[in-house]
């Protein structure tokens, strides 16, 4: 049995290493692209509203699944007590900060 595993270890590293060899060899390959492209679109503010978005969206939909193991191993998994009032808080964050751009602006 422990023979099995250390080859299942074994081919477990080596099918890693094969992925990041060929996430390596992508980026690689895409780099000039993608540096052209990051360098074009630099001067515009819509890579900042993109960035924010990107980061923004998972952050504001998933922080309360976080936690779901939790909240599971105590009670009945009832994770909107914690997400109701998280997405309240960003909302209440995010129509001050749009109020005082939409202020500011004038």
């Amino acid at each position: 049995m422990r023979l099995v595993l250390r080859v299942l270890y074994f081919e477990f590293a080596c099918s890693w290493a094969m992925v990041l060899a060929g996430w390596a060899r992508v980026a690689v390959q895409i780099s000039p692209f993608v540096g052209h492209s990051v360098k074009s679109h630099l001067q515009g503010r819509a890579w900042r509203v993109g960035l924010g978005l990107v980061v923004g969206i998972p952050v504001v939909a998933g922080w309360p699944a976080l936690f779901l193991p939790t909240e599971t191993e105590y009670a009945a998994g009832n994770w909107l007590k914690i997400a109701i009032p998280w997405w309240i808080l960003v909302g209440v964050l995010g129509a001050q900060i749009l109020a005082a751009r939409l202020t500011a602006d004038r």
